[in-house]
């Protein structure tokens, strides 16, 4: 009977841990949710706010500005 009540032990140490891993599972999940949904948030609003730039500075390109694509472009890196 001992042999039984080893294996059984051993199932239920087993089971707990298990159990222990699918919460940190879960844990980890949860935030990772959390940080992609800021992520996306800031993703959104740096969008909108290049968008933003780039209509204010088409506003100004009838005096002869140009827009932050072409000043980009013009000012390439050191390495090109």
């Amino acid at each position: 009977m001992t042999k039984k009540n080893d294996h059984i032990e051993r199932l239920e140490m087993l089971i707990t841990h298990q159990d222990q891993q699918i919460n940190d599972l879960s844990d980890m999940t949860a935030a990772q949710w959390k940080e992609i949904d800021l992520l996306k948030h800031q993703v959104h609003f740096l969008l909108t706010r290049a968008k933003d730039m780039e209509q204010n500075s088409g506003e100004s390109k009838s005096d002869g500005a140009k827009t932050i694509t072409e000043m980009a472009a013009a000012e390439k890196p050191p390495h090109y």
